[in-house]
């Protein structure tokens, strides 16, 4: 077996490849609606380039990726084991299809959870390239299978003083990174305008269009600080914008090293990741400048000199609290069960006062049945009625990833807008759009509006 990072034929294979790989799995159409199997893939995958094998195991794994709590109990509950198996079978289907023209795969022998980095074939170039797509084929042009040769672990030597920190998942530049390399591939789906029919293009232009008009204004794609809504559920407190600016979850009294190292990490979740890929397409097909950010390095001068994409709940993305004055849908945080609802501040004729399930939209639901969830879409002004920001928010990182994908598909966007009552080919004026889906183990069904607004210029 060759040392980590070493293909058969002695060339290397570095670190940033092997993320760079991993990203453009998390990203294939086959994980799309997959995110547990998502964060399985990254976190096992992160801990092994990292070294951290002891944090491989069923139990971490299922604590840590799956949203098991503390003192999940892998005898009685096999998650891990069945998530696993479709793991390894999304992993087959991917290099079999989509990734076929990659010359190394990445596979999760059986038996282990520790993946394994293989070579199709000795002399096959360590490209990083996006695939060639054949839309009507949905598969790669020219792939061919090819023999695997075993590559070895992942993981690379245990040096002295490695730690997780030095490699963490969901780390923001391997993320975007990834983000942006899908963007073709986007492309190719039917993201952009030009994928569709007449009316789908034209909403594709009436809402994405104002963002990207401007050739000298930025529009910025901010993902989530995944970490910062998971240290308020750890420590039951709920922060806000001037909180997190003044980085109050590294101030526990009495300190707590636990706590103080997750409020150091840089995490963002598999549907933020998602949801930037299909906006980088959509830049691209604009001509528009898109600027990936992640939302702890954004500063408040941003806004007033660009437009954004806000991506998740004021609790994982405290940036979207600039806007709630602007909003009758607002999240709000149950206090007895510290789960995240909608607040609908004017309700009309048949609307409810909250929408959630304060009971079972806590940390473990979706690993654990069906539920019900929401999502926000909305369109408002920017800072001083600069520019525009449209914000993308879900009770969960299914209800994100839903209000993410509805408004980068080009039907699902026109409908939306067709029950606004929005007149096609004017620019969309500010409004709000309250979606209800259903949040299933590992993704959700498709999702509608059940509310509107059009919001105060």
């Amino acid at each position: 077996m060759s040392e980590p990072g070493q293909t058969l034929s002695d060339r290397t294979l570095t670190t940033e490849q092997k993320r760079e790989l991993l990203q453009r799995v998390l990203q294939s159409p086959v994980f799309l609606r997959c995110s547990a199997l998502r964060a399985f893939l990254n976190y096992v995958t992160e801990n092994a380039i990292a070294g951290n094998l002891d944090l491989i195991k069923e139990q971490s794994i299922g604590s840590a990726a799956l949203g098991r709590g503390v003192g999940y109990d892998p005898t009685s509950d096999n998650i891990v084991r069945v998530r696993a198996q479709e793991l390894r079978q999304k992993l087959e289907k991917h290099f079999d299809t989509v990734g076929a023209h990659e010359p190394v795969v990445i596979s999760v022998p059986r038996g282990t959870y520790i993946p394994e980095f293989r070579v199709r074939s000795v002399d096959a170039p360590l490209t990083t390239g996006s695939p060639t797509i054949d839309p009507a084929a949905g598969k790669v042009k020219g792939a061919g299978m090819a023999k695997f040769e075993t590559l070895g672990s992942v993981a690379p030597e245990m040096a002295a003083g490695h730690k997780l920190s030095h490699y963490l998942p969901w780390l923001l530049t391997g993320v975007l990174a990834g983000a942006l390399v899908l963007s073709l591939l986007y492309n190719n789906s039917g993201v952009r305008p030009s994928a569709k029919g007449a009316g789908t293009q034209q909403a594709v232009r009436d809402f994405w269009g104002p963002l990207f008009a401007e050739p000298n204004r930025d529009v910025l794609a901010i993902s989530a600080d995944s970490g910062f809504a998971l240290w308020q559920n750890l420590s039951n407190q709920d922060l806000n914008l001037a909180d997190y600016l003044a980085r109050k979850d590294l101030q526990l009294s009495p300190p707590n090293p636990f706590m103080r190292e997750l409020a150091a990490r840089r995490l963002t979740s598999p549907a933020d990741v998602v949801v930037t890929a299909r906006i980088s397409g959509l830049s691209q097909a604009f001509g528009g400048h898109l600027v990936s950010e992640y939302a702890r390095n954004v500063n408040l001068q941003q806004f007033r000199r660009a437009n954004a994409v806000v991506i998740g709940s004021r609790r994982s993305n405290p940036w979207a609290e600039l806007f709630e004055a602007k909003l009758n849908f607002v999240l709000l945080r149950d206090g007895k069960t510290g789960a995240s609802v909608f607040r609908n501040r004017s309700p009309q004729p048949g609307e409810a006062h909250v929408y959630g399930d304060s009971d079972v939209l806590a940390s473990l639901g979706t690993e654990q049945h069906e539920v019900d969830s929401y999502a926000l879409i909305a369109v408002v002004r920017g800072l001083a009625d600069n520019g525009r920001v449209v914000l993308l928010e879900g009770l969960n990182m299914e209800g994100t990833q839903a209000a993410g994908e509805t408004v980068t598909d080009p039907t699902r966007l026109a409908d939306i807008l067709r029950q606004l009552g929005h007149q096609s080919g004017t620019p969309v004026s500010p409004f709000e759009a309250l979606l209800k889906l259903t949040s299933v183990p590992g993704g959700y069904t498709e999702s509608k509006a059940i509310a509107f607004r059009y919001l105060k210029n």
